[in-house]
């Protein structure tokens, strides 16, 4: 089975490293690729595949929580759908709680503890303050910054659940620094998902939320990082979402961390020659990315 090819084709040593994400059938990721596995060739010429390893990027999950002016009515549902959510994780998923009135703040720190985290879902509550969404994404991007000059934090995938309502909210950044902010969480692979639940009474027109400040910065942020993006008339759909999102941040969180670094001895060194990548275990497909991170 032919697997996506995402490599650079400019100079390349003779020792090639890539990595490989390999599911059956069903979906299910393989754990026990090995050298015969894997055959990498260069304009139809075979090369040396000499080691297949395992790599684990693991995930940790930041969620950010609207509880300002007009949340009351949305937070039973906030709760409902983010505790469905946590349970669908793997248990051993870091997950931090912050909440964005009247600015952000963690509620409860990183912490695989499912106890810890269903009771800081349960216990914070609405503010008299308007939410700041741009500040939350900003001050992520910036931990993430930081955090990227320590070298004794291992590699993992940062993803943000950000559940707002469409209120207007309170920016302490200007336009072009919410843009740098989204530019870095792009290139640090990290992944932004955001649902914007409208809380006045009764169902209303979806357009009708896409003007607010929190969808113009949500939309644009999901796309860039490869997240996703919900617009709800109606807060209670939050009950189904989100647990149905933490299904599928678990697939990719197992994913993750089911990788394979596989290293090739090339006949020569230079640019790679319409290099071409394929699991040769029947049944199987596969995704080679340079660095581990999924799409």
């Amino acid at each position: 089975m032919f697997v996506a090819v995402s490599v650079s084709l400019s100079a390349q040593p003779q020792v090639f490293q890539f990595v490989v994400s390999a599911t059956d059938a069903a979906g299910k990721p393989v754990a026990d690729l090995g050298v015969a596995d894997v055959v990498m060739s260069e304009n139809g010429q075979p090369q040396k595949v000499t080691k297949v390893e395992p790599l684990s990027i693991p995930m940790k999950l930041t969620i950010a929580v609207d509880n300002g002016l007009e949340s009351a009515d949305a937070i039973a549902h906030y709760r409902t759908g983010l505790t469905g959510l946590v349970q669908a994780l793997p248990a051993d998923v870091e997950v931090t709680l912050i909440s964005t009135a009247p600015q952000p703040r963690t509620v409860v720190k990183p912490t695989t503890d499912r106890e810890q985290i269903l009771k800081g879902i349960n216990g914070f509550a609405p503010e008299s303050a308007r939410p700041r969404f741009s500040d939350a994404v900003v001050e992520f991007s910036q931990r993430l910054q930081k955090e990227a000059k320590d070298k004794k934090v291992a590699p993992y995938l940062p993803v943000m659940v950000m559940v707002a309502t469409a209120a207007i909210e309170t920016r302490s950044y200007q336009p072009e620094e919410i843009q740098k902010a989204v530019g870095y969480l792009a290139m640090r692979h990290a992944k932004v998902n955001a649902i914007i639940a409208s809380t006045r009474a009764g169902a209303i027109a979806l357009p009708d939320t896409d003007v607010t400040q929190q969808s113009a910065v949500a939309l644009p942020t999901a796309k860039a990082t490869g997240g996703r993006f919900e617009e709800l008339a109606l807060a209670n759909k939050l009950d189904t979402l989100l647990p149905e999102w933490g299904r599928d941040l678990a697939a990719l969180a197992t994913r993750q961390a089911t990788q394979f670094r596989v290293t090739v001895e090339r006949s020569h060194d230079g640019a790679l020659q319409k290099p071409t990548i394929e699991i040769a275990r029947p049944g199987l497909k596969g995704t080679v990315t340079l660095d581990g991170y999924l799409p």
